[in-house]
């Protein structure tokens, strides 16, 4: 089904919260053997208005979607690459 919502600062799949995961957790993920896939979905960027894809990832063994975010330590924080 893939149905995105938002409601308040949570992001919802098929009504069930998205985890947040950053490069470096996935090159993790990469290091350590585990395994995951990634998808994209289209979404309309909240600071141009302009559709934009963002990457969703799903590992072995988790039963949460993770959408790819910053670093928060960079100038943008740990907002969701678009």
């Amino acid at each position: 089904m893939n149905h995105i919502e938002v409601v308040g600062e949570t992001i919802l799949l098929d009504g069930q919260p998205l985890s947040l995961v950053t490069q470096a957790g996935v090159a993790a993920w990469v290091e350590n053997g585990i395994e995951h896939s990634c998808r994209h979905d289209q979404v309309r960027d909240p600071l141009s208005g302009n559709l934009k894809y963002r990457r969703l990832y799903e590992k072995d063994g988790a039963d949460v979607t993770f959408v790819l975010v910053g670093d928060c330590d960079n100038e943008d924080g740990a907002r969701v690459l678009v």
